[in-house]
């Protein structure tokens, strides 16, 4: 396995949904498969782990089925003891989490009140007297509807445009076109930006996005608007320019960001959305989040940078700080 710390990611105290998701995610990452190795692994355990599963379970905000979580933890390369840790993780959110955090269709996934199972079978004995005094109040209600929306004469009626206005007010805060230090708030104080670096791994040799040390940093990052979206260039002086990228395009939690040709791609662009002194950054193409791959607690430099389930922690807010126009030309 390849990931770069000793131990793979745990269950332990995940306490939503969206965390427990992202950590698969992340032990993904620490095994250092990809979704087709993760298949090929789940056949040799006698599981069925379709790549195209994989990537639509880690790209909702719903708990996967527990049959999926079994089955991926073991293509991870963790043992039925670590399978059983997670589906045990799984049910406890499930439990605590209301009906529309589980996937549908998800028995595992079904809460049941205190004292016993669901009752079964017709109750509707007991409902026919709620019914007919329900529908008495409806009628009444529905009388009455046609007087309180009936236009007044003389009085115009402005449609509302709320995404109008939320794009105004997002235009008016987002960065305006210049060159920029990228920081992970959560590593603010220990003065990293977001610059080139390599897999921690070892598993490739190619430049990626990485938290390293403000002072020196290369290469140099330039801010631009594509209409109400963001593109996020790298000028290095040998390299030239480059646009940070979303892995292959991937929807899924755990894709990394590199620099590549800049095309215009969705999975090239960024909406930034205000949050606190920074902003959140989110991929056009997934909706998504970009933080730390391994989240908050990642604090130090060579950190990889990915796409990730939004979890609202401070490595995934970003601030921009202004930057001092490159001494070089940029290309």
């Amino acid at each position: 396995m390849a990931g770069p710390f000793d131990a793979p990611p745990q269950p332990d105290g995940l306490t939503t949904t969206a965390e427990f998701v992202a950590a698969l995610g992340s032990l993904r990452q620490w095994s250092g498969r990809t979704f087709r190795q993760l298949t090929a692994a789940a056949k040799a355990n006698g599981d069925v782990l379709p790549a195209s599963t994989i990537a639509g379970a880690l790209g909702r905000v719903t708990l996967p089925r527990e049959e999926f979580v079994a089955a991926f933890v073991r293509a991870c390369g963790l043992d039925e003891a670590e399978s059983a840790r997670w589906v045990a993780a799984r049910k406890r959110l499930a439990a605590e989490m209301p009906l529309s955090s589980v996937a549908p269709g998800d028995p595992g996934g079904r809460v049941h009140p205190p004292g016993g199972p669901a009752r079964r079978g017709p109750q509707w004995p007991a409902l026919v007297g709620v019914g007919a005094g329900v529908l008495l109040v409806l009628l009444a209600v529905v009388s009455i509807l046609p007087s309180l929306y009936e236009p007044r004469a003389g009085v115009e009626t402005p449609e509302p445009s709320p995404s109008r206005a939320a794009a105004t007010v997002l235009s008016d805060r987002v960065p305006s076109d210049g060159w920029y230090h990228m920081v992970p708030a959560h590593v603010a104080e220990g003065d990293l930006c977001i610059g080139e670096g390599r897999e921690r791994s070892g598993r490739t040799d190619r430049l990626l996005a990485v938290q390293r040390p403000c002072a020196g940093l290369v290469p140099d990052t330039y801010l631009r608007a594509v209409g109400d979206r963001t593109q996020i260039e790298w000028h290095h002086p040998v390299e030239g320019v480059g646009c940070l990228t979303v892995d292959e395009a991937l929807k899924a939690p755990g894709a990394l960001i590199a620099p590549e040709d800049c095309t215009g791609a969705p999975h090239q662009q960024f909406l930034l959305k205000p949050a606190g002194s920074g902003f959140v950054v989110h991929p056009l193409h997934s909706g998504l989040c970009v933080g730390t791959l391994y989240g908050e607690s990642d604090m130090r430099a060579g950190a990889e940078i990915a796409q990730k389930s939004c979890t609202g922690r401070r490595d995934q807010v970003f601030l921009f700080r202004s930057a001092p126009t490159p001494t070089w030309t940029p290309r």
